[in-house]
């Protein structure tokens, strides 16, 4: 096997580092069909999966650091700014062209080539302070590309769109989430809009920030509302809030919400998918506000942690599959639904699949919302978390009071709550092992001090995850694979054989799609905040480009962005080497680098029963 090498010096010698015009012949750099990476999860279906045939499980230890880019570092200074968490967007790759957001509210275009800026713009993140239904905070966690425009939704509630060769600004969107009905909390800005027919569609997290959750619809060229879809009553209640329950799988339940003023929640923060052809938009929706007292709030809190189906020209609910009814523990849907076909018994499905913070995966007909089977069900069993899968069994009027001071498991964080890959019926799904605690006491929530819950992580359990490899006919796990760190805001994706996940330590495995053997580790020196994508550079190479965050370096960073590409050495099998990337930090006017060595995770058969 070849030696291991180490790269302790990224940017000063990444001049002397192989480019795209050494890649192999025959091989990426003779490729002439460019391939785009255009959706931030590859397509509007959320799979995850680049069909490329350049970059596979035969030579993928071939790759080599092509060029490293610098994030600028966060020129704000609001108070109850987050860390610097470098970049958290899976990039865009158009026409060569690399699209990545920081947290701070600036869209980078890159060259592929050489990863010099093309261009780049910054939003006045200043200017948000004033903003009322602004929660002072930021994360941008994905873009979207349509009609010859990037586009991305700023920290306010405000959508950009930019010419994606000049970046010029092509559109501009007034803040969706300043005049929302019934509302009485803030919100920010996350996802990037979507688009169907003439229309954008647009919604903003919460979180605990006590906003009510929605989906609107705007028109491109009026740019005025065309509907709006609320996934929670407003602030008081809404007598007969669930007359609609005969569309899932919740009964009705009288007062659902209760009348508190504390309602809020149920944001849909991940990625939307879209079935162009049916016009369906499918989605997630979050937790209830999880800091009051859920008892205040009886009932199964519909339409909060449910999956969603929308007529996509009217807004109109088609149906929904409510996760957890009365969660008390937010363990909702994750990153992303997905629409996929599926062979069950035999025979060919439409389904939507989402995996969830419970640790538990479903899978449910497009058209109707049941499930095809059983949810699927991975890691430990659930411990504190009452309400999980339970349906209609669950108790609908429970307090966080039951759970103070347990094990919570899994954690505030899942569980799987990051997206999954799907790549020739087999789901790629990274699970984190970490649970929580719940205690009470007084927190500020829409302005006010109440008497409320903190729910935190538990420093005293594991801190790790597994990647597990399910094949989706049976639901029955084919092998897992356990990394030494937790995962928690990068996207598995899967091509050509090859499954890629990066974990919160910083650490880039390429597995072997079929077996779960690692075929190359690359150590990154900075915690993964997002995906990596694939496509054709400028001059028609192919290659890999992955974000990273900044929270393993020494001191604050704004991260880097690396390219990987086949040098002219790529070696024709697979490797067990491993490869260590230096995190780039900025000090005193000099670059240098900081590597940082980390253990490997090892590929484990999957247990009898699967």
């Amino acid at each position: 096997m070849p030696r291991p090498w180490r790269l302790a010096f990224v940017l000063a010698m990444f001049a002397l580092l192989p480019l795209a015009a050494a890649l192999s012949p025959g091989g990426a750099g003779a490729q002439s069909a460019s391939m785009n990476w255009s959706y931030p999860a590859y397509d509007a279906y959320n799979t995850n999966y680049d069909p490329q045939g350049t970059i596979t499980a035969s030579n993928v230890a071939g790759l080599q650091v092509s060029w490293v880019y610098q994030v600028p570092l966060d020129p704000f200074d609001i108070a109850g700014a987050p860390p610097a968490l470098g970049i958290e967007t899976t990039p865009l790759i158009v026409n060569g062209i690399i699209y990545v957001a920081t947290p701070y509210n600036r869209i980078i275009a890159l060259n592929g080539d050489n990863g010099r800026v093309v261009w780049s713009y910054q939003v006045n993140m200043s200017a948000f302070v004033k903003d009322p239904w602004w929660s002072h905070a930021y994360t941008i966690s994905s873009l979207s590309y349509h009609d010859g425009s990037v586009y991305m939704m700023a920290s306010d509630t405000s959508v950009y769109g930019f010419d994606a060769t000049s970046g010029a600004v092509t559109f501009y969107l007034p803040p969706v989430a300043a005049n929302i009905s019934g509302n009485t909390g803030q919100y920010y800005g996350e996802k990037a809009p979507i688009f169907y027919g003439g229309e954008m569609i647009v919604r903003a997290s919460t979180t605990d920030y006590g906003g009510r959750g929605f989906v609107s619809a705007y028109n491109m060229t009026t740019k005025e509302p065309v509907w709006t879809w609320y996934s929670v009553p407003p602030a008081g209640g809404s007598p007969g809030w669930d007359n609609q329950s005969s569309l899932g799988n919740i009964a009705p339940y009288p007062g659902d919400w209760g009348n508190t003023s504390l309602i809020g929640g149920g944001a849909a923060w991940g990625l939307i998918a879209l079935d162009s052809q049916h016009g369906i938009l499918y989605f997630s929706t979050g937790h209830p506000s999880g800091v009051y007292d859920a008892s205040l709030r009886p009932g199964p809190n519909l339409y909060a942690d449910s999956v969603i189906a929308l007529n996509a020209t009217s807004g109109r609910l088609i149906w929904y599959y409510q996760i957890n009814a009365h969660d008390l523990v937010e363990h909702e849907g994750g990153w992303s639904v997905m629409l996929a076909n599926v062979t069950v018994n035999g025979q060919a499905r439409e389904v939507v699949i989402q995996p969830a913070k419970n640790n538990y995966i479903y899978v449910l007909d497009a058209m109707t919302g049941r499930p095809v089977y059983a949810p699927i069900h991975v890691g430990s069993p659930s411990s504190n978390a009452p309400n999980d899968n339970a349906g209609n069994g669950a108790n609908m009027t429970e307090s966080q009071r039951s759970i103070v001071g347990k094990a919570i498991c899994p954690g505030p964080d899942g569980g799987i709550e990051m997206a999954p890959a799907l790549a020739d019926g087999v789901l790629y799904v990274v699970s984190q092992n970490a649970c929580g605690m719940m205690q009470p006491g007084p927190v500020t929530y829409k302005g006010q001090t109440i008497n409320g819950f903190v729910y935190t992580g538990s420093p005293s359990s594991a801190q790790n995850s597994t990647l597990y490899a399910i094949d989706m006919s049976t639901g029955k796990t084919l092998w897992q694979f356990a990394m030494p760190y937790r995962y928690q805001a990068a996207s598995a994706v899967a091509s050509g054989g090859v499954v890629y996940v990066v974990d919160r330590g910083g650490d880039l495995y390429a597995l072997d799609a079929q077996t779960g053997k690692v075929l190359k580790s690359v150590s990154l020196g900075g915690l993964g905040a997002a995906g990596v994508s694939m496509g054709t550079t400028l001059s028609g190479g192919v290659e890999l480009v992955v974000p990273v965050g900044g929270g393993d370096l020494p001191q604050a960073t704004g991260g880097i962005v690396l390219a990987f590409a086949l040098g002219a050495g790529a070696s024709p099998g697979p490797s067990s080497g491993v490869v260590y990337v230096a995190g780039a930090v900025v000090a005193a006017g000099l670059v240098v680098a900081y590597a940082l060595s980390r253990r490997r995770g090892n590929a484990i058969p999957a247990p009898a029963g699967g």
